[in-house]
């Protein structure tokens, strides 16, 4: 009886099966599904706030021939502008305000209002 031998490209593909449907399904991993009812772009935008100017004043105070030094912050009386910045944002909102998803240009690109997410 001749003995068959398996060709090495059906082993490969064989032993890298399970770990293509691993990598396919860990890429919807943020448990959110739904129907996507809404998509906008959210351009990079950019805030500014005043804060208070502090600064460290510490004071040493000596009893009993023991030294012990305390620190608080005092503000200054000036302000500093602060940024604060979001970056660029491709929503796509989920089934009636459930959920807002900020997801890749390349990914918003190819879903359209009514695909299931």
């Amino acid at each position: 009886m001749p003995v068959r031998r398996t060709p090495l490209r059906r082993i490969a593909a064989l032993a890298v099966a399970p770990f293509a449907v691993l990598l396919l399904t860990a890429c919807g991993g943020n448990d959110v599904h739904g129907t996507i009812t809404e998509k906008e772009y959210k351009a990079a935008t950019t805030t500014y706030t005043d804060e208070a100017v502090t600064r460290s004043q510490c004071s040493t105070t000596r009893k009993n021939g023991k030294s012990k030094k305390s620190c608080h912050n005092v503000k200054t009386g000036a302000t500093k502008r602060v940024a604060h910045r979001k970056d660029e944002c491709y929503q796509i909102e989920l089934d009636n305000d459930a959920h807002e998803l900020c997801i890749s240009k390349k990914k918003w690109n190819k879903v359209r209002v009514g695909y299931k997410w």
